[in-house]
């Protein structure tokens, strides 16, 4: 498994985080939604940009 580095943010309802690069902005995630043990998260993304949730990706990503 790849070692990313790793942030862990506190957010309130409407607040965005920004993924980027030297480039510009990747991605923009905004907590749309926050109900008992459920939160929703909003993508934004240029279609090049591929999202998935954990069990997808796994599900599709090649075997070595």
């Amino acid at each position: 498994m790849i070692q990313m580095p790793r942030l862990v943010l506190t957010r309130k309802l409407n607040e965005n985080i920004i993924i980027h690069d030297d480039d510009g902005v990747l991605a923009k995630i905004k907590i749309s939604k926050v109900d008992r043990n459920q939160v929703r998260l909003t993508f934004e993304a240029d279609n090049e940009i591929k999202i998935d949730r954990q069990e997808v990706f796994d599900k599709n990503a090649p075997t070595n």
